[in-house]
């Protein structure tokens, strides 16, 4: 029988509504109808099952869509299928297999649609035909997995081996996608569009069918209560769950109606969450599903996120079955840098713990330490529990949740911390937590109380994005409002992003949409000044300098080509073992990159290196270089040199060091630490002091930052054993040493006349001749610095030059200010 549309609820075009029965007496809520569907199901299955049976092999298996959202009745017409084609004598297997999806999709490992086949097969392999009905089957054919799932599906239809039925349960989106790709596979299936029972019309006829299913009475206002719940839910199951729920509440209370029927009344659905608050997105767990495959990258992230989905399938499996349920704790900690995505995830967490069931309105509360710690005496436990009551029935997100543990034992951040233990203990069952934050500081949170770690079950570690991604990033922001960009500016975008500085200040996505942003800026300045397309953005936009994310250490500089560096260093004075050892690791990284995109294996190495050396010999010039060089190589990613000696790492009170060089460490990010006079860390024999403290610290932070980081530490020959011998892990972190020669007489006199020629001097003749041996006569003692020495002994001669034109400066003519003479250099 057709229910007439109503035009209350809002809906001017809603649509009819049928209530049928199908084979087997279930009625079934429908907006088409449903005999001629089975009908024609029955037709074509038993045609095609004589056909093949004629030895048709080219024959292909009929394949049914069920369009609609989630539990909206794909399992009751699947049943309804089946009993049909018994009744007209096709047997399929003694019930419908189900499988769901998101299950198949697994590890989203690559293996999706080997996985996909593998489930088809275990069905059509069986001895008899059989009815396989996939559910939220929109995962295998989303934007990665389409076209080898699809090439799957339509293998497996042609499989003439098997007279088996494949039903694929799916939204639009999951047709539009089908019918695009293979439009010939989609005309030959059978397609039936369920209910939307977020409509009026169908939520009313659904829940009319569920009060009569149950025989019970219900009040108007319960009525219209349940219908708002299932107009904001769409699920059919959820609806059963909760009218079955309401109409305990009613038994238990002896309420009654017409003929002792049971009477339930809008008060039996107090406590049950009848209405989900604003916030959830109103998608299905499949589409939430895609959402978070296409966000950019985080695969890790994505990994763990399926995982804990597929946790909780199988155990709303065993507890269908009857089976026990382990418990688990459902909160999480998300450890990462800024910008990776942990707010976004965890709204979607939110709404795909939502459509599991695990929490009921799966709307996000975010808060940091400022929302649950008060000024006051005794006053943090009630905010605190004020803020959890607000995020009862969804997820409380606690970002930067280490600052709760920062302020030692009479901050106001432990009682928080307690106060969060006692509602997670008393609303278990209300709520989830997700505390996110760096991870060595989240260490320490989880630390500050014995209770923590046992509470927060899973840990998910958000990788920084690499260059491409960002670049992604850069080009999804800019198509979102509506700009276009040109081939050239997309294609420099990778090597772009490659320049912001891995420091405290990087943020990641927020890094790319900064760089979006004054490129922005740009447009309109270049714009201002000339006519152009207002939606285009060019490369000439594009920023050169480094934004979003610079430490201290500052970029490495305008990006150069490796060639040009190399000649760089060949130009140097002197120096040639450093030279040779420079190349020979250049080549080294080229080689292995190399083997690397052949598939090769790639040996461990340790690109931190030690520089030997006395004073005045290049070590930081030449660091620099390598900073540079390795950028472009792609070891490091802006380049950046940060010079560091003790004192900018080494504290004056306990507890001060390691923070200080943690910070020096984390400036460097991205580039290269040089650590001149490293052995001055070490203290003298017999001595404590805070330097071994910032060596552990170096150490740990090697590790921690191994493939972002390269460090030199340099100093004297005979020195730099005390440093490397302090910690048995030290000498095993340098990979390379490089010995820094003194200069001889003549390469120290090339670098007198470079220098003052770069200062806009010319050397007289008699300067030249007398240069050398006025080099051999200086002393070798500690005090010699070798470059540094040549350039105090220019400024000397600039001095007298100065003290002797100065006499009769006016009859000096303007070119012998540019000359230096022998004189100049004399002593006295």
């Amino acid at each position: 029988m057709a229910a007439s549309a109503r035009s209350g609820d809002g809906a001017r075009d809603d649509v009819a509504v049928l209530v049928e029965r199908l084979p087997g007496g279930q009625p079934f809520v429908a907006v088409e109808p449903v005999a001629p569907f089975l009908e024609r199901v029955v037709r074509v299955v038993s045609w095609a099952d004589g056909t093949r049976h004629n030895d048709a092999d080219d024959q292909p298996n009929p394949v049914l869509l069920f369009i609609g959202a989630p539990h909206s009745g794909q399992g009751r017409l699947a049943a309804g299928v089946r009993a049909a084609m018994a009744e007209a004598e096709i047997v399929f297997g003694s019930e419908v297999l189900r499988r769901n999806g998101i299950e198949i999709a697994g590890n989203r490992d690559g293996t999706v649609a080997a996985n996909f086949d593998a489930a088809i097969y275990k069905v059509f392999d069986l001895s008899d035909p059989a009815m396989l009905l996939i559910e939220n089957a929109d995962i295998l054919f989303d934007e990665v997995n389409a076209p080898a799932s699809l090439e799957k599906l339509i293998a497996a239809s042609h499989d003439a081996r098997t007279c088996s039925l494949l039903v694929l349960c799916g939204s639009a989106t999951m047709l539009t996608t089908l019918a695009d790709a293979a439009p010939e596979f989609v005309r030959r299936t059978l397609q039936y569009t369920l209910p939307d029972f977020t409509r009026p019309n169908a939520a009313a006829a659904l829940v009319r069918e569920l009060v009569r299913g149950i025989d019970v009475e219900i009040t108007d206002p319960a009525h219209t209560r349940m219908v708002d719940y299932l107009r904001s839910n769409g699920s059919a199951r959820a609806a059963a769950e909760l009218i079955g729920a309401a109409s305990q509440n009613a038994v238990a209370e002896g309420s009654t109606g017409r003929d002792a029927r049971i009477l339930v009344d809008a008060a039996h659905f107090a406590g049950l969450d009848t209405v989900p608050k604003p916030g959830g997105s109103g998608k299905t767990l499949s589409e939430l599903l895609v959402q978070l495959d296409a966000m950019i990258g985080l695969e890790p992230v994505k990994q763990q996120v399926r995982d804990l989905v597929a946790e909780a399938e199988i155990d709303a499996r065993r507890r269908a079955a009857g089976l026990s349920i382990p418990p688990r704790s459902r909160h999480l900690v998300f450890t990462g840098n800024p910008g990776t995505a942990k707010t976004t995830v965890a709204r979607m967490i939110s709404q795909i713990y939502r459509e599991l069931g695990i929490i009921s309105k799966g709307h996000l509360v975010e808060t940091q330490r400022a929302d649950l710690v008060s000024e006051f005496i005794a006053a943090t436990a009630p905010q605190t529990r004020a803020v959890v009551e607000k995020a009862l029935g969804g997820v409380l997100f606690v970002d930067e949740a280490y600052a709760l543990s920062k302020g030692g034992e009479q901050d106001h951040g432990r009682e928080a911390i307690d106060e969060l233990l006692v509602q997670l203990e008393n609303r278990r069952a209300d709520f989830v937590v997700i505390a996110a934050g760096y991870t060595k500081e989240m260490e320490d949170f989880l630390d500050a109380n014995p209770g923590l770690r046992s509470r927060f079950g899973k840990r998910i570690e958000f990788p920084d994005y690499s260059n491409e991604e960002l670049a992604g990033i850069y080009v999804a922001t800019a198509r979102a409002q509506d700009y276009h960009l040109t081939t050239e500016l997309v294609a420099a975008l990778p090597d772009r992003m490659s320049r912001i500085g891995r420091g405290p200040g990087f943020a990641n996505g927020r890094s790319a949409r900064t760089v979006f942003e004054q490129t922005i800026t740009n447009q309109s300045k270049r714009l201002s000044i000339g006519s152009g397309d207002l939606q285009e953005l060019t490369l000439a936009d594009l920023p050169d300098s480094p934004a979003g994310g610079m430490g201290p250490g500052g970029s490495g500089g305008p990006r150069r080509d490796l060639t040009e560096l190399l000649a760089e260093l060949d130009a140097m004075i002197g120096l040639d073992s450093v030279k040779q050892q420079v190349r020979t690791l250049a080549t080294e990284v080229r080689v292995n990159a190399r083997r690397k995109a052949a598939g090769l294996s790639v040996g461990a190495r340790s690109r931190h290196m030690i520089f030997l050396g006395n004073p005045g010999t290049a070590k930081t010039t030449v660091a620099r270089l390598i900073a540079r060089i390795y950028r472009e190589l792609g070891v490091v990613s802006s380049g950046h040199l940060v010079e560091c000696s003790r004192p900018d790492l080494v504290g004056e009170y306990i507890g001060h060091t390691a923070p200080k060089t943690r910070k020096v460490i984390e400036s460097s990010i991205g580039g290269v630490l040089f650590i001149d006079e490293a052995y001055a860390l070490v203290a003298d024999d017999g001595q404590r002091d805070f330097g071994g403290e910032a060596i552990a610290e170096l150490l740990l932070q090697m590790e921690n930052h191994r493939d972002e980081l390269l460090v030199i530490a340099a100093g004297y020959p005979d020195q730099m054993d005390r440093f490397l011998d302090q910690n048995p892990g030290m000498r095993s972190r340098f990979g390379a040493t490089i010995t820094f020669e003194d200069y001889t007489d003549d390469e120290l006199a090339g670098i007198f006349a470079a220098t003052a020629t770069s200062q806009g001097y010319r050397l007289a003749d008699d300067l030249l001749a007398a240069l050398p041996a006025h080099i051999g006569g200086i002393d070798r003692d500690s005090a010699f610095a070798n470059g540094r020495t040549m350039r105090q002994l220019l400024e000397r001669a600039i001095g007298r030059q100065s003290m002797r034109l100065g006499t009769d400066l006016d009859a000096v003519a303007d070119e012998e200010l540019q000359i230096l003479r022998a004189v100049d250099l004399a002593d006295g």
